[in-house]
Order: C-alpha cells, then structure tokens, then sequence
C-alpha cells in the first residue's frame, strides 16, 4: 500500500524552493477589484501569476524541478509534456540553467504560447489530444540517462516549486485568510499553495478551480477518488484540459480537504473582461478561472477574506479582443 504524501515534508522543500528559484523567477503582487470585495462583502486578493515572465505560474514548478535534477549531474537534455504553459517554463528553466529542452505540445495550443517555446529555444512536437498519448511521446524521447523528464504536475519538485506561490501569498496577505481559490488542471498548483497556506493557517479552506464540462477534480473530491472523464466537451481553458487529477496531486490535495468549484466558459469571459477593465491585465481564459467561479459561487464566500490566483496571461490577441467584446 503506498504511504501518504508527507505534508511536513513538502512544507520544508517549498521553503527550499524559494532560494533555488528567486534568480530567475518574480514575486506576482497581491491585487484588488472593489467590485469583488463588493460581491461576496469581503476582500478578495488576486495573485497576478500572469505577470511572471513566462507569463503563468509554471515557471515556479519547471525551475524548482529543473534545478533539482539537473544538480544531480549527468544530465544535459529535458523533455516535457505540456498544453502550453509548463513548456514555456521548462523552455525558460531551460535557457536560464544552460540545458537542451523539447516540448510535447498539442497540434491546437494557443500560437503565443507556440511561438514564446520556439523563441526560447526549445525543440516542438506535436501531438493531437483527441487520438494520442503525449505522456507516451514523451517518455519515448528518454534515449537515455542524460535526457530528463520535467511533468507538468504530478511530481513532488514541480509541487514544491508551485507551493512557493502560496509561501508569497502568506507573506504578502498578513492574517488569517478565510479561503483560497486555485486553477487546476493537474492539481499540482493547488496541491502546493495549499500545503503551504494551511500549515500556517490550519482552518484554510482551499478550493480548485475548473471549466465545468472539465471539473475531474471537482468530480473525484465528491467521490473520494479519482475520475476519468471520457467527454471531449471543447472549453476556452485550453491549459485545464486534464482528463484525471495527478496520483500525487489528488492524494496531497485530499489531505488538505481541497473542495471542487466550477465555472462555465461564459463566467471565464466575464471574468477576463473584468480583470482587463479594472487592472489592465489580460488573462488567458484559464487564468481567469478562479474569479469565473468566485462570479459563479459568492454566495459561498461571503464576508471572506479570499486569494485567488491569477494562473496566467498567456492569450492570443486576437482571441482576447474578440472575448472581451463578446463579454462587453
């Protein structure tokens, strides 16, 4: 029988984390929008994750994994998996550490997010999500022990680097926080910040965030254990589309009583159009998935005092412009 996950443990790597990333990564601000605090008649806090330089949180993650691995010597190439922003970080981690990096990346993601992987000089190949396995084309290009894989989420580095978000968080947002809403398409983000969050404050209520015909996470949490989903629902949260929570992330964020919100696209739209007209940013619908369900669910936070994560900014214009009129 495997042993649970050893939250004491990941605490104490987040913390080391936070050394091993800090060239090379930006500490996100703490940000507000009266018309939030106005909505659930409490103060909510978003973490601007778009804002790193690779656009998203995935840097934390792909540095800290990186790092760690590479530190062991012998290794001199990484390979990863990802719908977009995990292959950004891992080209950056990449670049900044001085290591050969190919891509796993969807024939359909999102051409920023193509082109800032290229730009960093990474390799791509592509895959088609509905008729291949990318973990399989992934592994498959591990010619031998010099060649690392870098997941996107269900791996203990890539969560303790993610978990240094929530290390911010604490420092930043002084007090208790009532509840904090996180995006979750593997797990690995939620899994992180609300380890770290709640070892300090321990009555923490930690919430993943997901598209509703894409909620495994919301699912698996009322089941008490993981779900599959079978359907191929389209959604405009390109980086949430993971069928089942990670092994790992699901076992830490079940030990953290982690509860499922979801949200349809049309509240992700009206949360992009919010942000863009009261803070300037520009978030790609999954990054905008926190606030969909604060907008979804606020009869659940009233008189809170809630952070949300700003996962990323990574958006083709285009696609932006047009949602924000669509929301307008």
């Amino acid at each position: 029988m495997t042993s649970e996950p050893d939250l004491v443990a990941l605490c104490a790597d987040i913390k080391l984390a936070i050394p091993r990333i800090d060239q090379h990564s930006s500490q996100t601000p703490l940000l507000r929008i009266q018309a939030l605090d106005q909505l659930i008649d409490g103060e909510v806090l978003l973490k601007a994750e778009c804002l790193q330089a690779t656009g998203s949180f995935k840097i934390r993650g792909a540095l800290n994994a990186m790092s760690a691995i590479t530190g062991q010597g012998d290794i001199n190439a990484v390979v990863a998996f990802s719908s977009g922003n995990h292959g950004i970080g891992v080209a950056y981690a990449a670049r900044c550490l001085g290591t050969a990096a190919t891509i796993v990346l969807p024939s359909d993601a999102p051409q920023t997010k193509v082109r800032q992987i290229i730009s960093l000089g990474a390799r791509v190949i592509y895959y088609d999500r509905q008729t291949e396995d990318r973990e399989q084309i992934a592994n498959a290009l591990l010619v031998d022990t010099s060649v690392a894989l870098i997941k996107p989420y269900d791996d203990w580095h890539t969560i303790a680097g993610q978990g240094t978000c929530g290390a911010e968080i604490q420092t930043q947002a002084p007090g208790e926080l009532d509840s904090v809403i996180v995006c979750a398409g593997g797990g690995g983000l939620a899994a992180g910040v609300g380890t770290y969050l709640r070892s300090h404050q321990p009555r923490l209520s930690v919430y993943t965030a997901e598209p509703e015909d894409w909620a495994d996470h919301q699912q698996s949490f009322a089941a008490g254990r993981r779900i599959a989903l079978t359907a191929t629902i389209p959604t405009l949260c390109d980086g949430l589309m993971a069928r089942e929570p990670g092994a790992l992330t699901f076992a830490i964020n079940t030990l953290n009583h982690t509860q499922g919100l979801s949200a349809p696209d049309s509240r992700v739209v009206t949360a992009m159009r919010l942000v863009w007209q009261h803070l300037g940013l520009r978030l790609e619908p999954s990054g905008a998935i926190g606030v969909a369900c604060l907008l979804a669910w606020p009869e659940r936070f009233q008189g809170q005092r809630v952070a949300i994560t700003l996962s990323g900014g990574n958006v083709d214009k285009p696609l932006f412009e047009s949602l924000i009129s669509l929301a307008g």
